[in-house]
């Protein structure tokens, strides 16, 4: 149990809240650690001040800087801090194993490397206390008095988070790394954490172990293996459910749990714009105990994207599975070439702080709105819109109607994305034609009324009903062209929607959808129909550097 206090940064508020921005845009993470520092807001500013200067004025690069943060994390026997800079070392420095290793020995063989680190180990050793041998080794390799300053700088900040974080005594939310630690138990952790998709024996099997070689299991690190999918077989898909649907009972208590055929039919329909990669965390017994899906986007104006979907039963959560799979995930979107990796998390839980803890940040917040049907406001489907129309269809669009729907669908290119590298989509009649095709191979249901007018499609919403849903269906786009706008086409064609599920589809007693928190035009368009808030969404984002 945490000594200190932890401050919620969602609950933060004036210039704590601004203080763990500014930390967010520093570390990429508002770590643990900096949420106990906010119990003192002076301290935290210094600590944020300090920082920010010497990641983005300073002199030594970001290797170099993870690696004197494991040296003197290692010396002052800090494991919040060990496992915090081995993943960063590792996942966002770009230090190999080895280099990881060493450095929690004072150690590189990089000569500029061990330069520093050889100055490094002697401050912090012997508590500033610096030779005049070990000084002028030091300007020999090529040190000036300015880099001397600002290692011993370096040396002071991971003190000073050390100490704190061993006193404040806080939960450790990153891949544990203890400074007690041998060789063959760091190489193990770090195996662990950065296991790439490929498998050693080149097929699923899941008995196969890829712990590292001459590394016992033991409690502390048990053997986790991430199995890639290439075929979805039907034992696949019932462990895949049995992940997902005990994940988000835990997270999503109140909310419907997809099905067994939902599930199989979304990960063996693939879609046409996008490739799937999927692994299966499997312990030493072979049971399932989490899942990982990355979705890379193929279409020109998002091919640096891709789209995490992470889930671990709840009996198994904080002891390594889910990082194992997200640094699995990474590589793979690394290899990829990816520059950007999404993930989604709900508003409340521990799933954003996962994400926080390891380096994603927040770029995007949604609210999800529920309708009662049988409640909804259809009155506007009456209203007269002179010069316009409605019209209706199910499953593909009309061959008629598929240039001027591709043209309206691209309206949504204006939505608001927040911090997210989202790119851009372009539709083709093609494409919307695709997209409908991989609905139906799903079994769902996709329906469509748009508003046609001055000879263009000048507006449209969409409705999915999942293969077997007999309650809830999901609001996919509504959007209207530019030039159509302020005529009130948006609540137009949702309020005749809404009049069409009444009709057809009688046994549909809600419908979902989800706004941008900052999308305040269509949020009121929603809310004179009738919808009411249910829950909210964050969007993370993990920017990748090429390696």
């Amino acid at each position: 149990m945490p000594a200190l206090h932890t401050v919620d940064p969602d609950k933060a508020t004036g210039e704590t809240a601004s203080l763990f921005t500014a930390t967010h845009r520093a570390l990429g993470v508002v770590p643990q650690l900096v949420r106990a520092m906010a119990n003192n807001p002076t301290v935290l500013k210094g600590y944020v001040d300090v920082v920010t200067a010497l990641s983005a004025r300073g002199t030594l690069s970001a290797d170099v800087r993870e690696r004197i943060a494991l040296l003197v994390a290692q010396e002052n026997r800090s494991d919040y801090c060990l496992s915090v800079h081995t993943f960063r070392g590792t996942e966002v420095a770009g230090l190999t194993t080895a280099e990881a290793t060493r450095a929690r020995r004072g150690e590189a063989e990089d000569p500029w490397a061990a330069a520093v680190l050889g100055l490094a180990a002697a401050v912090v050793r012997d508590h500033g206390v610096v030779s005049d041998e070990r000084l002028a080794a030091a300007r020999h390799a090529g040190l000036s008095d300015g880099h001397v300053v600002e290692i011993i700088a370096h040396v002071a900040l991971g003190t000073f988070t050390n100490y704190l974080a061993t006193t404040a005594r806080i939960d450790i939310d990153w891949p544990l790394v203890r400074h007690t630690d041998g060789e063959n138990a760091m190489a193990r952790t770090y195996a662990m954490t950065q296991a790439g998709p490929d498998h050693p024996s080149g097929s699923p099997s899941r008995a196969h172990d890829t712990q590292a070689a001459g590394a016992a299991p033991t409690e502390e690190f048990p053997v986790i293996n991430a199995i890639p999918l290439t075929e979805v077989s039907t034992e696949d898909a019932t462990a895949w459910h049995a992940v997902v649907s005990a994940s988000l009972a835990a997270d999503l208590p109140e909310e419907p749990q997809p099905t067994f055929e939902q599930t199989h039919a979304r990960l063996s329909v693939t879609g046409r714009h996008d490739r799937r990669l999927m692994w299966l965390a499997t312990d030493a017994d072979g049971a399932v105990v989490g899942v990982a899906g990355l979705r890379l986007f193929t279409s020109a104006g998002q091919q640096h994207l891709a789209e995490l979907e992470l889930h671990v039963t709840p009996d198994r959560r904080r002891s390594g599975v889910g990082s194992h799979l997200l640094a699995t995930a990474v590589r793979a979107a690394r290899d990829e070439e990816r520059r950007s990796l999404v993930a989604a998390a709900p508003g409340e839980g521990p799933t954003g702080a996962f994400c926080a803890a390891r380096g994603f940040r927040r770029v995007l917040a949604f609210d999800h709105l529920l309708l009662d049907v049988a409640d909804a406001d259809v009155a506007e489907a009456e209203a007269e819109h002179p010069g316009y129309q409605l019209v209706s269809w199910t499953g593909t669009v009309p061959d008629e109607l598929a240039e001027a729907f591709a043209s309206a669908k691209n309206a949504m290119n204006d939505m608001p994305m927040g911090d997210m590298d989202y790119g851009s989509q372009t539709w083709t009649a093609d494409r919307v034609r695709a997209m409908a095709e991989v609905l139906a191979d799903r079994g769902d249901l996709l329906l469509t009324t748009a508003a046609l007018g001055k000879g263009e499609m000048a507006g449209y919403t969409e409705i999915v009903i999942r293969s077997g849903e007999t309650h809830r269906a999901l609001q996919y786009d509504t959007a209207v062209s530019p030039a159509h706008r302020g005529h009130g086409l948006g609540l137009w064609v949702k309020a005749e929607m809404v009049r069409r599920l009444r009709a057809e589809h009688p046994g549909i007693e809600e419908v979902e959808t989800d706004n941008a928190q900052d999308n305040t035009h269509m949020i009121a368009v929603n809310r004179r129909l009738g919808f009411r808030f249910h829950r909210s969404t964050h969007e993370y984002q993990l920017d990748l550097p090429a390696e």
